[in-house]
């Protein structure tokens, strides 16, 4: 399978709460109590769908492009 990156977005929603997702990827959620918790479980989750997509030879190779940024006020 070929390498692709895939925009993740971690949420803390106080302490010992984290949750992120993947928004080109539907249905991949997590919820932990760290963010390198939530870092692991999310890499796992997107292993596990491309897996399966591949496998019901549902996945295609399009390429999104996301630009993304930090914004602190």
């Amino acid at each position: 399978m070929a390498q692709t990156e895939y925009l993740v977005i971690v949420e803390n929603y106080g302490p010992g709460s984290y949750g992120a997702y993947v928004p080109e990827l539907p249905g991949i959620g997590v919820a932990g109590a760290t963010e390198d918790e939530v870092r692991d479980l999310v890499a796992e989750a997107i292993r596990l769908y491309l897996d399966e997509l591949e496998r019901d030879g549902d996945l295609k190779s399009t390429s999104v492009v996301v630009n993304h940024y930090t914004v602190t006020v």
